[in-house]
């Protein structure tokens, strides 16, 4: 573990206290080669460049007039800056899904105030309350809706069963007695 740490420090100072090395490009050089040796957009090695008017790529670093002091000078501006254009991007991302987020929740949070809202009408009986949309309520409405409740808490009390089958109760729960197991297991029943 010692060794992976000490190698790890090693390294990470090796990082801090090296140079950039200083490219050497020969005259006959373009501004596309360089593009593509150094893996950054001719677009901004013009700009570092103060180039920003050329629009032909395909002529030589002797014509357009530049040394290799300047091309390096532009590819460390653009190193020194990349970091930036890397969290640019990234913010304007977070910030595109962030706000698209808050305006979908918006419009979700409004889509309830949308729907047709029906007015709905308590009514007080003796057995409970009534809620119900003001055109289903009339007095047959309310007689039903009575009666149901009427007939639910009844059943609920009592355990009467309103239906027209019967229930199939043994006779021995209808007769108040308790089912003996121990007589069917003595004849062989099981």
């Amino acid at each position: 573990m010692k060794n992976v740490l000490i190698l790890l420090i090693i390294f990470l100072a090796v990082i801090c206290l090296a140079e950039e090395q200083k490219l050497q490009f020969p005259p006959t050089t373009t501004l596309l080669e360089i593009s593509t040796q150094t893996n950054i957009p001719v677009k901004k090695i013009t700009q570092y460049l103060k180039l920003e008017n050329q629009t032909d790529f395909d002529v030589s670093l002797k014509e357009l007039g530049i040394s290799n002091e300047d091309i390096n000078k532009a590819i460390s501006e653009y190193n020194l800056n990349k970091k930036s254009f890397y969290v640019g991007i990234i913010f304007v991302g977070m910030g595109i899904v962030f706000v698209s987020l808050l305006l979908v929740g918006f419009i979700i949070n409004s889509l309830q105030h949308i729907s047709k809202s029906k007015k709905k009408v308590k009514i007080k009986t003796p057995v409970g309350t009534i809620t119900a949309p003001k055109e289903h309520i009339n007095s047959n409405g309310i007689v039903a809706a009575i009666t149901a409740m009427f007939l639910h808490d009844a059943e609920e009390k009592d355990k009467i069963n309103l239906t027209w089958k019967r229930q199939a109760i043994s006779v021995w729960h209808a007769a108040g007695m308790v089912e003996n197991k121990v007589f069917e297991n003595r004849r062989g029943k099981i």
